[in-house]
């Protein structure tokens, strides 16, 4: 079994039972920043889920163009029951993206399940599928992440495959765009028990790019 197929299953198996429906905040604040600006712009998220994100958007704003790509096809049945008019597929080794053709990218904690040679073939694609003067989002894991310690590679119960970037190989990563802010966000447990369902409770830290393709 190839670790596409195999994040797949791991994937399908999560969003049989997972209902969630609330849109993650940082990535869905920035395209509702964006599609304020231009209403019908053409959004793509990389990593959609079950498209709750691309979801609310719609709800927002009916004249955008929202497409989304996730590994799992169980999700993308999730999305397409629960929301109308988004444009979701399965993501295989290339995303099959337009050249110049979208307005915003957003991601979120996608690239972080990707080896790092093909993550970086994604990053490369979703650059060219950019306009000019198009702006993305990215959250990844970084190196200071409770789960970290496992390394590059390491495969998660729930979540499979995990890779984990420092700040310099992020750069790198995204060097063909403009940097417009680098945040490092963390989410750091304060109280309450160590292991919660019998796993261990663990702190959060990624790195959030927001990015633009010169004009």
């Amino acid at each position: 079994m190839t670790l596409s197929a195999h994040n797949a299953r791991q994937w399908d198996e999560f969003y049989k039972s997972s209902q969630t429906r609330v849109p993650y905040t940082d990535a869905t604040v920035f395209a509702l920043i964006a599609l304020a600006r231009n209403p019908d712009a053409v959004v793509f998220e990389f990593g959609c889920g079950n498209g709750q994100n691309l979801g609310f958007l719609r709800g927002l704003y009916p004249e955008a163009v929202l497409l989304g790509c996730d590994v799992s096809e169980q999700a993308l049945i999730k999305g397409r029951q629960s929301y109308d008019r988004l444009g979701l597929f399965v993501s295989g080794d290339a995303l099959g993206l337009k050249p110049g053709a979208i307005d915003v990218i957003v991601e979120r904690a996608t690239l972080q399940h990707i080896p790092k040679p093909l993550a970086a073939a994604y990053v490369d694609e979703m650059y060219e599928a950019l306009k000019p003067g198009g702006r993305a989002f990215f959250e990844v894991a970084s190196t200071d992440h409770g789960y970290a310690q496992m390394g590059d590679g390491s495969d998660d119960p729930v979540f499979g495959h995990r890779v984990f970037y420092d700040l310099d190989e992020l750069k790198a990563l995204f060097a063909r765009f403009d940097v417009d802010q680098v945040f490092d966000r963390r989410r750091k447990q304060v109280d309450g028990d160590a292991v919660r369902d019998g796993r261990p409770v663990y702190d959060e830290a990624a790195f959030q790019f927001y990015l633009s393709k010169p004009a």
